[in-house]
């Protein structure tokens, strides 16, 4: 079986989960009918936390 990156470890964190190589931020797309929009690219978790929320950067 495949590991997930969402899947918590034994600590409840997310030990899979590489914050390298997620994308986060404010990325402009372009809709259907041809509107430039502004999204944000952050992933969330199963709760709705953002990754950056779910596994905090070690400094």
């Amino acid at each position: 079986m495949a590991i997930d990156a969402l899947d918590p470890g034994p600590n409840g964190d997310y030990p899979h989960l590489d914050m390298t190589l997620q994308p986060t931020g404010l990325r402009t797309q372009t809709a259907p009918d041809g509107t430039k929009v502004r999204i944000d690219v952050e992933a969330t978790g199963p709760d709705g936390r953002r990754v950056s929320e779910l596994n905090p950067q070690q400094d």
